[in-house]
């Protein structure tokens, strides 16, 4: 890798990531300044429906890019996407994300187009690289990437009324192609890290679940995608008891990687915290569906403030210390940022709960703890993302 690229444009985890923690700090604002009434604009698309979307799209997404084109160096033995490519691919992410908050200042068919260009582009960028190195155990995760594009295809189509089906149906299927990345992502890499960290202290245990159960929580999972379209609306108790099903076998599958053993390790600890929402979510969805026959907002948040944001921000931490030489230590800082985002999702649901004069302070704490815990990141990151890796290695 040429030195003459400057070290943001090194590897991808670094504009992804940094930019992705900043966006989510930015979205979660302009939301809060919405439901107060601070923040007024023209728009062709619901002030709750772009948050909701953006918190998915923009913020996930980026989380997602920055993963895989900083696993798949490893995975392949190829130097990673970087220079001109790298900031060409992080252009349309960026301009995506512009063109949502444009408003009405430019036609909406040409704003849905510029936000579809991202995810196709680094699906194909991604299996090309992957075929070619003859992984083809990873080829399934740009196939994912190719759903997610679909489904923002279908919720522009939804939204010009061109589709039937609703764009918060829609979104909520997004959210559990996110939850089938992290059953499938995170049960690789939850257990290994789990079990190199507990043999470097001497403790031989068994951390891995049953490949068969394994197996029943991804394919489970997929059949959420498929339920969240088509089952929930016409039959939720069916659903419900669907998810029900699903969220005890999640729990099942995280108890085999034995949690309560990494106590002291906060890069570990909230990983297995992370997977919990999961289950959590589920039986809340569960009840939800049983209770009032829709994907309720204490599910919703359990899965997305809890499970997705949990396990993006974790993940980001330690990819970006191990990427750029650091010391893969948590800081005062880091910790800080996974307890705040542990307890925003808790405040977040619990807001959900909640019904009564103190509805609006809970919400406005979860915003606040959740501008603490990606505020942090990007204090602790930005000056390791502008410089090269401390080990002189590229990336």
């Amino acid at each position: 890798m040429s030195s003459d690229i400057p070290a943001f444009w090194r590897a991808g985890f670094r504009p992804f990531f940094l930019s992705g923690a900043f966006y989510a700090l930015l979205v979660l604002c302009l939301w809060i300044l919405s439901l107060t009434g601070h923040l007024e604009y023209d728009t062709f698309i619901a002030p709750s429906l772009i948050h909701g979307h953006e918190m998915l799209y923009g913020f996930g997404v980026a989380a997602i890019a920055g993963f895989i084109l900083t696993a798949m160096p490893n995975w392949t033995n190829t130097p990673p996407l970087s220079g001109l490519p790298l900031a060409g691919l992080y252009s349309l992410w960026l301009l995506g994300r512009i063109s949502l908050w444009a408003g009405t200042s430019i036609p909406f068919v040409a704003l849905a187009t510029i936000d579809l260009l991202f995810l196709p582009t680094l699906a194909l960028m991604t299996a090309r690289v992957l075929y070619k190195a003859g992984n083809k155990k990873n080829l399934m995760l740009p196939g994912v990437f190719m759903v997610l594009a679909v489904f923002n295809l279908a919720f522009y189509l939804s939204e010009m009324d061109i589709l039937d089906i609703s764009s918060r149906t829609i979104l909520e299927a997004s959210i559990s192609v996110l939850i089938l990345l992290i059953t499938i992502i995170g049960g690789r890499i939850v257990p290994a890290f789990t079990r190199n960290a507990l043999r470097s202290q001497g403790v031989m245990v068994e951390v891995s679940a049953p490949s068969k159960l394994s197996m029943f929580c991804i394919i489970g999972t997929f059949g959420m995608v498929l339920g969240d379209l088509f089952v929930s609306v016409n039959w939720p108790e069916t659903f419900s008891a669907f998810c029900l099903i699903l969220a005890i076998v999640q729990l099942a599958r995280l108890s085999y990687w034995k949690g309560w053993l990494t106590i002291n390790d906060p890069l570990l600890w909230s990983m297995h915290l992370g997977y919990l929402w999961i289950p959590v979510g589920l039986l809340l969805k569960s009840y939800g569906l049983y209770q009032y026959g829709y994907f309720w907002e204490g599910a919703l948040h359990a899965l997305t403030t809890g499970a997705i944001a949990t396990m993006v921000l974790v993940v980001m931490i330690r990819a970006g210390l191990g990427h750029s030489g650091s010391p893969l230590q948590s800081s005062f800082l880091l910790t800080s940022a996974l307890i705040a985002v542990t307890f925003a999702a808790i405040f977040r649901v619990a807001q959900s709960v909640y019904e009564g004069p103190l509805s609006v302070p809970i919400l406005h704490i979860s915003g606040l703890l959740w501008t603490i815990a990606f505020g942090f990141y990007v204090i602790h990151f930005l000056p390791i993302m502008l410089k090269p890796r401390l080990d002189g290695k590229p990336g």
